[in-house]
């Protein structure tokens, strides 16, 4: 049980999170969780990055509003974005920013580095790999011909933005034109070869969450096109949900999330001939899905979790 079960309403009063997001609007995400912590008698507010600004001067460190220079009056950040799609030196400033909060024992969900890993597709199904959790042979690079090679060894191939979402721009190929003319496309546009052996499933995998050291909640994806491979909601598939989680199952996901440092964890996970293996871990997933076919609500288990980090 999480240890916010013990905490008074009226300790909760005084418990003030703030969920960020690099949008004008707070998303649904973040309304989802504001509405959580708030029935749990804490108070939530949604803050852009734009408007914390961060200050130190010897050994005292700051976290202050933009607006007003004011110290923050922060006990919590949970993050859902801090916005990918910016200049890098604008990216490096948030990063340094919520490092900070870490830094002044201010919890911080998820932790800014663990986000950065799990948004890397590479080097998180490697550090996966490196603990001993099935994962898809994956390879990097560059190089047109290289990524040829790797296409002829592996026969069929699945290529994807080393940093993406929802499936969209992965792209299955058996040809290697294929192969050669996206990985011309992606050099001409200064973005990385990433490339994955096709792993042969059935026509869905499984969406794990979760939050803690307990998954709280699992459900099928299932595509209900033939002629489509991806099995993503964002993509058409239908969320079924799984009425029994076998502890390997179970095992495996907390394992993903606990390997990459993460408090709460999306893991896509497909059945194969000879076993589950890990697809990614979302270090921000989303719970629409879920949330149509079960009455579980990550966002309550998330709040009940970030509470009780900030009783620690």
């Amino acid at each position: 049980m999480l240890a916010v079960a013990v905490v008074s309403l009226g300790a909760l009063s005084m418990v003030k999170v703030a969920i960020v997001a690099d949008r004008p609007v707070p998303p649904w995400s973040a309304r989802q969780l504001i509405l959580a912590f708030e029935l749990l008698g804490a108070t939530a507010v949604y803050l852009r990055p734009q408007d914390l600004a961060a200050v130190f001067s010897g050994n005292e460190m700051r976290i202050v509003y933009a607006s007003t220079l004011n110290d923050i009056d922060i006990d919590a950040f949970v993050l859902r974005d801090i916005g990918f799609n910016t200049t890098i030196e604008t990216f490096l400033r948030r990063v340094d920013l919520f490092k900070q909060a870490e830094l002044m024992n201010i919890p911080v969900v998820n932790p800014v580095e663990s986000m950065l890993i799990a948004r890397d597709k590479y080097l998180s199904l490697l550090l996966l790999s490196r603990a001993g959790i099935p994962i898809p042979p994956t390879a990097v690079m560059e190089n047109v011909h290289a990524a040829i090679r790797i296409a002829e060894l592996w026969r069929d191939v699945v290529m994807k933005p080393l940093i993406g979402s929802m499936g969209f721009g992965a792209i299955r190929a058996v040809n290697v034109d294929i192969v050669y003319t996206t990985s011309r496309t992606l050099n001409q546009l200064n973005q990385p070869i990433y490339i994955q052996k096709y792993i042969e499933k059935p026509n869905r995998d499984i969406r794990a969450f979760v939050v803690g050291d307990k998954l709280i909640a699992a459900y099928y994806r299932v595509q209900q096109d033939a002629t489509r491979w991806k099995t993503n909601i964002a993509q058409g598939a239908k969320a079924i949900p799984i009425k029994s989680i076998d502890p390997e199952l179970e095992n495996l996901a907390v394992r993903a999330a606990r390997t990459l440092g993460l408090h709460y964890a999306g893991i896509d996970i497909a059945e194969t001939d000879n076993g589950y293996v890990v697809f990614e871990v979302n270090a921000s997933p989303n719970w629409r899905g879920l949330s149509m076919v079960s009455n579980i609500n990550p966002a309550r288990y998330i709040a009940e979790y970030v509470i009780s980090l900030i009783k620690r």
